[in-house]
């Protein structure tokens, strides 16, 4: 991808999950690397949720595999759209080798590869992945672990490379950990052992580019009402449209998650012709439109399935997303409002809302919302950070400092958390509890740009020159621009 089309992308990124994540990331600056003794210690716990997944032909003939990982104890079970498509059943091997089918497809998403089927397996067999509420970064350290070559458990270790955007899906991570036929579906863990992302595609052209979904992309999953066999899903989809849209679209998809967005543009167009009633053409022209920067194609691309049915969830969503990528965040209430019209208990819809009010100024709808999730999910850990946030901002720190308190108690080791408690004990005037924050941050994140910053803020406020310089020696090796703004502030122009 040239320059101008890389800088397009940085600049539509559909799902944001949380304010100030973009600053984080983790590497070992500023500690001690772990030992592969300590790096791996994760492994074992997480194992037992990763499987291998086995489809079939209609002859009952073997005609794929490849991986796929719990994520509830009721048998719900991801892996990529590609992995099942065409198949007429399907079975996945646990890491003690038994057997169990696939009993029914509950959710898919075809341009972001992703496909959410339930198992038929006992509770007490399954060990489900648990969401990491942190956003990866450049030079992140990642494993994956899957079944490459049929190889079941396999694990491989490398850093995410690039972060790229799947305008209508979210962001594509691309990964140096080596990914073989048969990895496909399989998670991508952090160094906490928390997912981050799906496994989907290797390219060879050139060099070995892996990619995968990131983990936010299973909110777009919209549960059918009905499940379906495997065999029915398959029946049903080849009587939806032409086979020859259903190929185009495999391929557009494709190419999209690699950013190629001319080139994918020609088949969703194609696809588009042989099949216009299906909304995932659709989603996917206005991928490729916003990835070329065509603004009104692209919104004229999204509405096309809410004109179609003007109940489909996905494509309200999809809609606010892509204004809330291009800074039209007043546009992006009323989609997100009809989303959760449709569908009242859907809480990414919710949180959205709550985070594009905090963006037009209406405070006051945005405690709300965030207040109203917390009622119904009160271990929320987005939402109690980004509303703790707010507190801050309205001057109700001691209740901001709660909120973050009680998602510390749920994961201690989020390092935005930490950083938000440092902001909110400056905003107090407690500059030795916000130091012992961001140093908490900086531990759990070393090369979280905010809070070396803001550390090297608060030693200066306290006189402390010599430490606010390690902050600003630190910085240098990680964003030169927030290292000058360190470097003005301590050096001042007379």
């Amino acid at each position: 991808m040239d320059n101008a089309k890389d800088t397009r992308c940085i600049h539509m990124l559909l799902l944001v999950a949380l304010l100030l994540i973009g600053n984080a990331c983790s590497s070992g600056v500023g500690r001690s690397q772990p030992s592969p003794a300590d790096r791996y210690a994760f492994l074992p716990s997480i194992q037992n949720s990763v499987v291998t997944v086995i489809t079939y032909d209609v002859d009952n003939r073997v005609s794929a595999i490849g991986s796929g990982f719990f994520i509830s104890t009721s048998g719900l079970l991801v892996t990529n759209h590609h992995v099942l498509n065409g198949a007429y059943n399907a079975n996945i091997r646990t890491m003690d080798g038994s057997i169990y089918p696939v009993t029914g497809v509950v959710s898919e998403n075809q341009l972001m590869d992703l496909i959410k089927v339930r198992v038929d397996i006992p509770p007490n067999k399954i060990s489900s992945v648990s969401r990491s509420n942190q956003a990866p970064a450049v030079a992140d350290r990642v494993f994956v672990v899957g079944s490459p070559m049929g190889l079941a458990q396999t694990v491989s270790e490398g850093i995410v490379s690039a972060i790229r955007d799947l305008p209508a899906g979210g962001n594509v991570l691309q990964l140096t950990a080596p990914i073989s036929q048969g990895s496909s579906g399989g998670p991508v863990f952090d160094r906490n052992g928390k997912v981050i992302g799906v496994v989907t595609y290797q390219t060879t052209k050139g060099q070995n580019l892996n990619f995968a979904i990131a983990i936010e992309a299973l909110d777009l999953l919209a549960d059918e009402p009905d499940e379906q066999s495997i065999a029915e899903w398959t029946i049903r989809n080849s009587n939806q449209g032409p086979a020859l849209a259903a190929s185009l679209c495999r391929s557009g998809s494709r190419l999209s998650i690699q950013g190629e967005y001319e080139e994918a543009l020609t088949y969703f167009q194609r696809a588009a012709e042989a099949a216009p009633e299906d909304p995932e053409v659709w989603y996917g022209l206005g991928s490729c439109y916003a990835g070329l920067d065509q603004r009104d194609d692209a919104i004229a691309a999204y509405r096309r399935p809410i004109d179609q049915n003007p109940e489909n969830t996905t494509a309200h969503f999809v809609l606010a997303m892509y204004y809330k990528a291009t800074g039209q965040f007043d546009l992006a209430a009323s989609p997100l409002q009809e989303v959760i019209r449709i569908d009242p208990a859907n809480i990414r819809a919710r949180f959205e809302l709550g985070l594009v009010y905090g963006h037009i100024n209406l405070v006051d709808e945005q405690i709300d919302i965030f207040e109203t999730i917390l009622t119904d999910h009160p271990d929320h850990i987005p939402t109690l950070i980004n509303l703790g946030v707010v507190w801050g901002k309205v001057d109700r720190f001691e209740e901001a400092i709660d909120l973050f308190s009680h998602a510390k108690e749920l994961e201690p080791g989020n390092a935005i958390i930490d950083y938000s408690m440092g902001v909110t004990f400056n905003q107090m005037k407690r500059p030795n509890d916000a130091i012992r924050a961001y140093t908490l941050a900086i531990r759990n994140n070393p090369r979280m740009v905010a809070a070396h910053f803001n550390l090297g803020m608060t030693y200066l406020d306290q006189g402390r020159r010599k430490m606010a310089l390690d902050q600003y020696e630190i910085l240098k090796g990680l964003d030169t621009d927030a290292a000058g703004r360190l470097f003005d502030r301590i050096y001042p122009e007379s």
